[in-house]
């Protein structure tokens, strides 16, 4: 099955015919974790601006501190809930790449180096050596993992965890109408990508379409995700019918402000988009 497993029903989502979907697999956990940091990063409209001019010293200690996190039997390397876009024509840059399938040479980067924010984007981009292009990640909201994992996640990415209390303390959801009591029945979205070079092409859009069908016919019944770009909130606050999309909250990054060192600061304006968004979808039937 490695490296990824291809799906065999795509519930009649078409991709361009060079692209497939697959089931991420363990063996993936390097690849996804580096490229969902090279998104985060580099192409997030929030985040970009955020750490610019040391985008590549936080993308690499970050894929280092999480390494864990992304083992966890219930995180998307792992869970059978996580997807991923293959480009089936996809050009290695090294023959070494290209005998294996692919590879990901983020563990050669040195966080010493004084040069590494010198067109840090390319190299690290010409590191993601694979043809995995695109991802959707998920877990069971029932069935979260270690949070000594989480918590380490979360130190790594110091500025997520304010949006998410921002989120639970704003939910205008009554308590307990919405929540699992099980697993199986709520996804928890955690991670959208498309490799630079491949938007525009409708593979985020069509990954989506095909979580949403795919968790339905396991028996899910609710999908919540974070919306951090634009084009990804119309995607999914615009579902196929049956299933009905509601934006429970906008995280103002702009005008948020918190307190340290007894100053009030701002640690989100430097962002490109004014609102983060949290959709909770029914997967009605």
């Amino acid at each position: 099955m490695a490296p990824g497993a291809p799906i065999h029903d795509t519930h009649g989502v078409e991709l361009p015919p060079r692209y497939e979907i697959r089931v991420i697999t363990p063996d993936l956990a390097d690849w996804i974790s580096a490229l969902s940091y090279f998104s985060h990063f580099y192409e997030s409209p929030i985040w970009g601006p955020i750490y610019e001019g040391h985008q590549a010293s936080e993308a690499i200690k970050a894929y280092h501190a999480c390494k864990p996190f992304y083992q966890m039997p219930e995180m998307a390397a792992k869970n059978g809930l996580s997807f991923c876009i293959w480009d089936k024509e996809f050009v290695f840059k090294r023959p070494e790449s290209a005998a294996k399938g692919g590879a990901c040479y983020w563990d050669d980067f040195d966080l010493n180096d004084p040069d590494l924010e010198v067109d840090g984007r390319q190299k690290l981009l010409d590191a993601l050596d694979f043809p995995l292009v695109g991802f959707g990640l998920s877990f069971d909201k029932f069935t979260p993992g270690d949070q000594k994992e989480w918590d380490a996640a979360n130190r790594a990415l110091p500025l997520n965890a304010p949006m998410g209390k921002y989120f639970e303390i704003h939910d205008p959801r009554p308590k307990g109408s919405w929540e699992p009591t099980a697993a199986g029945q709520v996804i928890e979205r955690v991670g959208t990508g498309t490799r630079e070079g491949y938007h525009g092409q409708g593979l985020m859009k069509g990954l989506a379409k095909y979580i949403m069908l795919e968790m339905k016919s396991r028996g899910y019944r609710g999908i919540q995700i974070n919306c951090g770009a634009p084009q990804v909130h119309r995607v999914w606050s615009n579902p196929p019918k049956p299933f009905r999309s509601s934006t429970v909250g906008i995280f103002p990054t702009w005008i948020y402000e918190t307190e340290e060192d007894g100053k009030k600061v701002k640690p989100y304006e430097k962002a490109k988009l004014g609102n983060l968004f949290l959709v909770w979808m029914e997967l009605l039937d």
